[in-house]
């Protein structure tokens, strides 16, 4: 009877966590998360040695992957021709790679207990405690690497009109507090008593967030976009990149003709975007002078119509491999054709996702593409692409789960000489299908927006196709499996042309002062109580 009570805790607290995130059952409470895990840690410190924390652990996170990401079945599916049920138990292995900080924490434990007699029932006894506990786990979260990056912190989005200190300390300091509150619940679970310190400050950083103004720019200039959703399945997307002629002309002309029609108003169209891989053929850029690469008639026609650039998602064609194979021959683009009807700038994707785009086994990855031939296998972009168009407006790309990392997004705004006025994030989830991943794509990615300051596109080929403001807020959306053009007006600041986020200057690392204040005054505040009763 005691077992099947934990088994029922373990399944309320991954119940909880779930409900902090879009999810299958369609049910989303604000940081439920925060419960859930406090529920799970206090779970595993009272387990009494290693095994036992490592079978509650997976049975957490199982029940996360069952309601949250059992879409991956489908997409393994999809993207590597697996029989259902080989799918369907890798499904089930990325219960091993969920919350990788619970998997670090017990090992680590498990070491101080064999080698340093270390008790953790008897570490966890005051607030000084709680802050090493959550700086610690917030650290291994946001350092981890993870395909599908979630953190604790991602739920206060819901409040992102309020939260002034995103772009000082960014998801990390909203992932420390949430920890923070979780061990403190579990110091007076356990020992009856708080830490009015902790308590204070954690207060102190809700209530300060909504002073914070967020940065604005005086000028503005109209920009005039629009988001092409053309609604390919991806069974079809599949068809039309093998060369079927049918496929291919019905993926084509759906694009041109959502790409002709009238702007609202009748306002002169600016760009015109496709989402991530949209164009089915490869296009072979002049790597020496791109304005002297072939452009598809499809596109030289949309801009003789509409006298807008064009943004595409494509294939890069990067070379022609002696064995016939296909591994690294092309690159996940963004295409950029003018006015003039010329290509001037391209993008390609830096992350290729692992088990879709590339595999995680280094030089073998080329003899492992001749087993998949079904797998794509990308070559990795290198350069961080700014684009202008005629109205001086300056944007950066990013495709598919790129926006997911904010480290990423860092390097790339640092890399370039001129702050962009937005960023375009061009994606294909049709892969998944109607499952709440779009959803959660959509989700993670505001955090970026509010972190760095920086209005965000997201053009998608199924949905959920957005225009998100600077302070992470949608302004307007396409649905997931509606075929249409969402056409935007927008008025956009044109930003100081050196102007960076704190968060953007310092990334993680902001957060370090934080923390040793935090010490000090914690250790200020002990040695004041101490004199104080004595």
């Amino acid at each position: 009877m005691k077992n099947f009570k934990l088994y029922a805790v373990i399944c309320l607290a991954a119940l909880l966590y779930t409900l902090g995130f879009p999810n299958i059952l369609n049910i989303y409470i604000p940081f439920a998360s925060i419960i859930g895990t406090t529920i799970i840690l206090k779970t595993l410190i009272e387990r009494p040695n290693w095994k036992s924390r490592i079978l509650y652990y997976l049975g957490y996170n199982l029940i996360i992957t069952i309601l949250s990401f059992y879409w991956i079945t489908g997409t393994l599916q999809e993207f590597g021709k697996i029989p259902f049920i080989v799918a369907a138990l890798m499904n089930g292995m990325y219960s091993f790679l969920l919350n990788p900080q619970f998997i670090c924490m017990i090992f680590l434990i498990a070491v101080l207990e064999k080698y340093k007699g270390f008790k953790l029932e008897n570490a966890l006894n005051s607030g000084f405690s709680s802050f090493i506990g959550a700086a610690l786990f917030t650290s291994l979260e946001y350092f981890i690497p993870q395909q599908f990056p979630v953190m604790l912190g991602q739920p206060w989005i819901v409040l992102s009109d309020y939260l002034g200190l995103a772009s000082y300390f960014g998801l990390p300091a909203f992932s420390f507090f949430s920890y923070l509150i979780c061990f403190e619940i579990i110091y007076f679970w356990r020992r009856k008593k708080i830490s009015k310190f902790n308590i204070i400050t954690t207060i102190l950083f809700i209530a300060i967030n909504p002073l914070i103004p967020q940065k604005t720019f005086s000028t503005q200039t109209e920009f005039n976009v629009r988001l092409v959703q053309a609604n390919i399945s991806n069974f079809l997307k599949v068809e039309s990149e093998s060369g079927g002629y049918a496929s291919t002309s019905q993926v084509l002309r759906r694009y041109k003709s959502l790409s002709d029609k009238p702007f609202k108003d009748d306002k002169k169209l600016d760009l015109i975007v496709w989402p991530e891989t949209a164009y089915p053929y490869p296009v072979h850029t002049n790597k020496d002078d791109l304005t002297q690469s072939p452009v598809p008639i499809i596109f030289a026609s949309i801009i003789q119509n509409t006298n807008a650039n064009m943004l595409i998602g494509g294939y890069d064609h990067f070379r022609d491999n002696e064995d016939g194979s296909y591994y690294k021959t092309e690159y996940n683009s963004a295409l950029y054709f003018n006015q003039e009807k010329l290509l001037t700038e391209v993008y390609h994707k830096h992350i290729l996702i692992p088990f879709g785009e590339t595999l995680p086994f280094g030089p073998l990855n080329k003899f492992a593409s001749k087993a998949l031939p079904e797998m794509a296998f990308f070559e990795e972009g290198k350069k961080h692409t700014v684009f202008k168009t005629n109205k001086e407006i300056k944007f950066m790309s990013s495709i598919c789960y790129e926006i997911l990392q904010p480290e990423f997004i860092r390097t790339y705004l640092n890399s370039i000489s001129q702050r962009p006025h937005l960023m375009i994030n061009l994606t294909n989830d049709s892969w998944y299908g109607n499952t709440v991943e779009p959803e959660q794509h959509l989700f993670l990615t505001r955090w970026r927006a509010i972190e760095f300051n920086l209005p965000i596109l997201r053009s998608t080929n199924t949905g959920i196709s957005t225009y998100i403001k600077s302070n992470g807020q949608e302004l307007n959306r396409l649905e997931y499996d509606v075929e249409g053009n969402l056409d935007l007006s927008l008025k956009l600041e044109n930003p100081d042309k050196n102007f960076r986020t704190f968060f953007q200057i310092f990334g993680f690392w902001g957060i370090f002062p934080i923390w040793v204040l935090f010490f000090l005054f914690h250790f200020l505040w002990i040695k004041l109580k101490y004199e104080k009763t004595n």
